[in-house]
């Protein structure tokens, strides 16, 4: 039995009322080609699930051997760390890996995932497991392989291979109440449409409920950009200068008695180091302060990081060889669970007296 005809560009340019050249335009050079047109050619193309010459040849052959993964920013030294272990591991097996980001959500991901399909890529791996569905279901249409990491979910239909975001931050919050502090503040990413960090921070909320002051200090946290400049500037706000009671020694201090700072990652977690120490903020003595992911900078900072030693290494590693055997072998793919760990250093000691 013949497979039914792909729809070409012919199709695609009369569904869409312009003509074969102006097809072509949208596809090689959108930026050449008017917003209202191109959505045009765009909407047209997928109604009739379209691919390019490229991709189509390669579903057709298999003989891509190129994986594609999709990240938010190369500003954060974790997604350097997992493309380098990951990139490695494909390298070994003879694959290759297009990597491209959404730059911090100023394009959207189904774009960035439908131009790697278009270039006939022959897995896809995404961060986290929250995604619009009109990207999985792209990807399902056109029967691309998905794996998701960073995340592990195993209540999910998806494939995700990582770790606990939840559990680990709890295991953390847990660490700095067992030194004595009472009053723990958390620096975050913005919550929306990251769901590690979402359940990084649902985790330490969670243990954090045992302290009289929870509630109060939830009004302390603070939702800034991944940068030490964001870290700075959350920092002030928790200042003494920016109100609020002097710590127990009454000396400028955090305000309100803090005493501990959560870091649901180590970028902020540098960033809060030096701008505490900056104000004359002795770092564990009068504030503690965690991060989490263990970058390689952690241990060389000044006191070391306390922070969660993340498998993200590992994680590239697994990953890259679960889509090999997949497209290799018709080898299933399954979630995975990665083990971590805390890394306890000297930035976290115990909590000053409030006396």
């Amino acid at each position: 039995m013949n497979k039914p005809r792909r729809a070409g560009v012919r199709e695609v340019a009369q569904l869409a009322g312009v003509s074969v050249a102006t097809v072509s335009r949208v596809l090689n050079n959108p930026e050449k080609v008017v917003k209202k047109t191109a959505d045009k050619v765009l909407a047209a193309a997928d109604a009739l699930d379209f691919l390019p010459n490229n991709a189509a040849r390669v579903l057709s052959q298999h003989q891509s051997r190129t994986l594609g993964i999709v990240i938010p920013t190369f500003e954060n030294p974790i997604y350097a760390k997992f493309i380098d272990a990951l990139e490695g591991a494909l390298a070994r097996a003879h694959f290759s890996l297009l990597v491209t980001t959404t730059q911090k959500g100023r394009v959207t991901e189904f774009d960035k995932v439908r131009e790697l399909v278009n270039m006939g890529v022959d897995a896809v791996i995404l961060p986290g497991g929250s995604h619009a569905a009109e990207t999985l279901d792209y990807l399902s249409r056109f029967s691309v392989p998905v794996v998701f990491n960073s995340i592990y979910l195993p209540d999910s239909p998806l494939i995700t291979v990582g770790y606990d975001n939840y559990g680990l931050a709890k295991a953390l919050a847990e660490y700095l109440m067992s030194l004595g502090h009472q009053r723990i503040v958390i620096l975050s990413e913005p919550l929306a449409h990251n769901d590690r960090a979402r359940l990084r921070y649902d985790g330490a909320v969670a243990a954090l409920q045992a302290l009289e002051s929870a509630r109060a200090d939830r009004e302390h946290d603070q939702f800034v950009d991944v940068t030490t400049a964001g870290a700075s500037a959350a920092i002030g706000e928790l200042s003494c200068e920016a109100g609020g009671a002097l710590d127990g020694e009454g000396q400028g201090g955090l305000r309100d008695g803090i005493t501990a700072v959560m870091c649901l990652n180590d970028v902020l977690a540098s960033g809060a180091m030096l701008a505490l120490q900056r104000r004359g903020i002795r770092v564990p003595q009068q504030v503690s302060v965690v991060g989490f992911d263990d970058l390689e900078m952690a241990e060389f900072l000044n006191p070391p990081l306390t922070t969660v030693d993340l498998p993200v290494e590992e994680m590239g590693e697994v990953i890259a060889r679960a889509l090999i055997r997949h497209l290799e072998d018709d080898t299933p793919l399954t979630s995975r669970l990665l083990d971590a760990s805390l890394a306890i250093r000297g930035s976290a000691g115990p909590a000053p007296s409030q006396g």
